[in-house]
């Protein structure tokens, strides 16, 4: 007695995609454990399956998970920095968005992918900026995709070295004691590759080489002292200039006030020194404010004398009625 056995049909592992085969074709055929004894497999042994997948929308797909752009800092407007790249399987359209750009610094093509700065990038006020680029299927706004953009932002030589710090309350003692000096320190808002070394360097200039000596400490800072042995006691002015190490480089020039003055053995200035030429004394800057205030009080007292003979007071009723009346008769 031949036993029927029923044939089996398992789902293969691999996901059915429409877009890459819509219809599948399976020859089903039936076979006995045991051999036959007499006949053959025919027609009736075999059944044709077909299979149709249906299409279903799917989510636009990114073809990086991650960008990194370079851009240079004080880049003109408008440049084109990337250009994201996606692809809908249905063939619908894709529409572009950006999250995360708080200060609204980049854009973003709504069809195109096409990533562009909106302003001037600065890298001494921020060097890396991160955003998200969302993907939006152009049917079905609840299909998306996304990617991660870093931007960062490459150092160029925009600033110049500057004087930092309060140089006005000290001095220098005269006679020249050795190992006394001003410490000078700058500061360089450019990145190493173009700040790096600040130098400084007096202007040239015969008396001013002469009296001052400019000595490097390190890369931000350097001693101001005299150069000679005497000095007269006085408020110099000092011209210098700092440079940055680029090329070529940034510089700044700098007038600083520097005061001169006797000083006793602890190393204590004696005495004040005098004011630089065009700089009013505390006398002469009293004396402007009180003239000033004097001004102001004759000017009040001619207005109010004024005022008074513009408006004379009118005799009052009761005064005329106790003058005795001139009657003759």
């Amino acid at each position: 007695m031949n036993s029927v056995v029923y044939p089996t049909v398992t789902a293969g592992e691999k996901v059915l995609d429409f877009e890459r085969e819509s219809e599948y074709i399976l020859v089903l055929s039936a076979r006995n454990p045991v051999a036959l004894v007499r006949g053959r497999y025919g027609p009736a042994s075999t059944a044709t399956v077909s299979i149709y997948v249906d299409d279903v929308n799917e989510g636009p797909i990114l073809s990086q998970s991650h960008y990194e752009v370079t851009v240079r800092e004080g880049e003109e407007p408008g440049r084109v920095i990337a250009t994201i790249r996606g692809h809908d399987p249905d063939s619908h359209p894709i529409r572009y968005s950006l999250r995360g750009d708080t200060k609204r610094y980049f854009s973003i093509g709504k069809y195109s992918g096409e990533l562009k700065t909106v302003q001037a990038l600065d890298r001494e006020e921020n060097s890396t900026y991160t955003m998200e680029v969302i993907a939006v299927d152009g049917r079905n706004a609840n299909l998306s995709a996304s990617t991660l953009v870093t931007v960062q932002i490459l150092d160029v030589n925009d600033n110049s070295p500057v004087l930092v710090g309060d140089y006005s309350w000290k001095y220098l003692c005269t006679p020249r004691r050795e190992e006394q000096a001003l410490v000078l320190a700058s500061r360089d808002s450019d990145g190493p590759q173009h700040g790096g070394r600040l130098n400084f360097s007096l202007r040239s200039d015969a008396t001013v080489r002469r009296n001052w000596k400019l000595t490097p400490i390190n890369d931000t800072h350097t001693n101001l002292s005299l150069n000679i042995p005497y000095l007269a006691p006085e408020v110099y002015t000092v011209p210098f200039t700092i440079s940055d190490s680029s090329s070529p480089p940034r510089s700044t020039f700098i007038n600083l006030p520097v005061t001169v003055c006797p000083c006793n053995i602890r190393g204590n200035c004696k005495m004040a020194a005098k004011q630089l030429q065009g700089m009013p004394t505390i006398q002469s800057a009293v004396g402007i404010l009180l003239g000033t205030f004097a001004f102001i009080g004759i000017i009040l007292v001619v207005i109010f004398v004024r005022l008074s003979y513009q408006n004379p007071k009118r005799p009052s009723r009761t005064s005329q009625e106790r003058v005795p009346l001139n009657i003759s008769l």
